[in-house]
């Protein structure tokens, strides 16, 4: 499992970072939001405490992404060139990884949801201090952090974590010995699914997420969406909403929608409470709906999460939820999920 130190949230516990290392290997993950307005520097630092030394991340649609490293006399660029087709919203994620031990380093840019991403490499990397990147984090005077910048981390490998539709740990996942909450199923457990019979919980997937720009959570608050307790899931967790609205906007009485879809600000809202969220994602084989107290969520798929499964339900996107949870909202039947 990858492990992450975020450094974009000034409440996160870094004490087991504390101290000047130096980072040997390791991969600096930096999203921020789109658009940009022309070029920007996401983050610049500079210091000249005990040695001269300095980090600035440059963004431009020509000139391409810059990430230059300074220390003592020896200054490094290391230049993705343009254009770089920066999209005109969304969220863009520059990667910058090092291997000292391995004389490598790797400068990537991906905006998730348009398309493939962009990545080079070179040889010869400089490692960075932690007690640089703790400045960072620390709003310290020697950092300027431009305002489009969402978070900004640290990752011990060279992948971001996968991706899976998950649920938060204490949410109430109902078994065939009543409700219990996500964080504590096992393999063999049996789940409830929305035809009334149990299925076999094959396999859990654990992680350890940002909870910051793609990976930001949903929680979807009681009472609606049919559940008693606050519900928190990703982004792109499905939902199931159903109700006369429903089948006559879709003549299916139930339809799924991703979480982010419903985040209305008072029903559904996104969670920045928090620098990492821990999480699961749940596979009962082929994609059904589990029951979250009377919240329905479609489970994953691990073993081949390249293929493309049907779902039970029309998935609808965001410009149909919108529509429909108007309906629901002046029937006052928004609850019912």
């Amino acid at each position: 499992m990858t492990s992450w130190l975020v450094l974009s949230d000034r409440s996160s516990p870094l004490e087991a970072a504390e101290g000047v290392s130096l980072l040997a290997k390791a991969t600096l993950v930096l999203e921020f939001e789109l658009p940009l307005e022309g070029s920007a520097i996401l983050i610049d630092f500079k210091t000249s405490k005990s040695w001269p030394r300095a980090l600035s991340i440059f963004v431009d649609e020509q000139a391409g992404v810059v990430v230059m490293h300074r220390q003592g006399d020896r200054l490094m660029r290391h230049v993705l060139p343009g254009h770089l087709g920066l999209a005109s919203h969304g969220v863009g994620r520059i990667s910058f990884g090092w291997d000292g031990p391995g004389k490598s380093w790797t400068l990537s840019l991906e905006q998730p949801g348009h398309g493939k991403g962009r990545k080079t490499r070179g040889r010869d990397p400089m490692p960075m201090f932690m007690e640089d990147l703790l400045s960072v984090c620390q709003g310290a005077d020697e950092i300027v952090r431009h305002r489009s910048v969402l978070w900004f981390g640290l990752m011990d490998g060279s992948n971001l974590p996968e991706r899976a539709p998950w649920i938060g740990l204490q949410t109430p996942i109902e078994t065939a010995n009543g409700p219990c909450p996500a964080g504590k199923l096992r393999a063999g457990d049996l789940l409830l699914t929305e035809d009334g019979d149990y299925a076999v919980l094959q396999s859990l997937l654990h992680m350890d997420l940002p909870s910051r720009g793609s990976f930001s959570p949903v929680m979807l608050r009681a009472p609606y969406f049919g559940a008693e307790t606050d519900i928190l899931v990703s982004s792109d967790q499905l939902v199931a909403i159903s109700g006369d609205e429903v089948e006559y906007l879709f003549s299916d009485e139930t339809v799924l929608t991703e979480a982010r879809n419903l985040t209305d600000g008072r029903a559904a809202l996104m969670d920045f409470r928090r620098a990492i969220t821990s999480c699961v994602s749940l596979d009962i084989g082929m994609p059904r709906l589990i029951r979250a107290e009377d919240c329905r969520l479609l489970t994953h798929f691990h073993e081949q999460p390249w293929l493309k499964t049907s779902a039970p339900h029309l998935v609808i996107q965001g410009y149909e939820t919108i529509p429909l949870l108007d309906m629901l909202g002046r029937t006052g039947r928004r609850a019912a999920a």
